[in-house]
């Protein structure tokens, strides 16, 4: 029996279209929309990192949430809610930077202003990215550039890392210099006040990680 072209065409399309139907969706890359925000996997990757790196023995999921909770989610907000105030705490923070490259030149600068914090910090005390710029002995000494925060941005540098017996022992002598958006209690107010008015507007969670996230946020039922 033989076979026009035509029929061998439409019985190769029959084919293709048969092993369509089984092949796998892709890997979903979403881990939650909220309000119109969306956080992705990849962007948990370098925190996850550097958690990993101290913390080995803790679970994924409470390191998401730590992730989520104390940076990214408010990070992504203030974003959206302030960013000619941003903007204007970014171009001070360079305007240092610019003349205070190391610690001894950032010393200097920072005399009388009111905004800088001396302290020894552990890994988990300081701020994630705080954290991952103090912890790296690379770069101690050097002052980082502008490191992004939830309520505006820092300069931060180490003078030395004292290990301890284990490392989430570890601690930092570390100066942080801070351009804020807003006053203390009033980035807390307004990111409670936030956080309240978002709490109901969760329209997608990746499903293998809803125990991850903040319990304030009220998640769509499972289907």
């Amino acid at each position: 029996m033989f076979r026009t072209k035509a029929t061998t065409a439409l019985l190769i399309t029959a084919l293709h279209g048969l092993s369509s139907c089984h092949e796998e969706p892709p890997p979903e890359t979403r881990l939650l929309v909220v309000d119109g925000i969306t956080i992705g996997l990849a962007e948990l990757d370098p925190y996850l990192k550097f958690l990993d790196g101290y913390i080995p023995e803790g679970g994924r999921k409470a390191k998401i949430l730590r992730i989520l909770e104390e940076h990214l989610l408010p990070l992504r907000l203030a974003q959206r809610a302030f960013p000619a105030e941003r903007g204007k705490q970014l171009e001070l923070a360079k305007a240092l930077r610019s003349v205070a490259t190391n610690l001894e030149e950032l010393e200097n600068k920072t005399q009388s202003m009111p905004d800088v914090k001396r302290s020894r910090v552990t890994r988990g005390q300081a701020k994630l990215p705080v954290a991952m710029f103090l912890f790296d002995p690379l770069l101690t000494g050097s002052v980082s550039q502008p490191i992004e925060m939830p309520f505006g941005y820092v300069l931060a540098a180490c003078s030395a890392i004292n290990e301890h017996a284990t490392t989430v022992g570890d601690y930092a002598e570390a100066t942080v210099v801070a351009f804020a958006t807003h006053d203390n209690a009033a980035w807390l107010g307004w990111l409670h006040a936030e956080e309240t008015r978002i709490a109901n507007k969760v329209t997608f969670v990746h499903p293998d990680f809803r125990e991850a996230l903040p319990n304030w946020l009220v998640l769509p039922k499972l289907p």
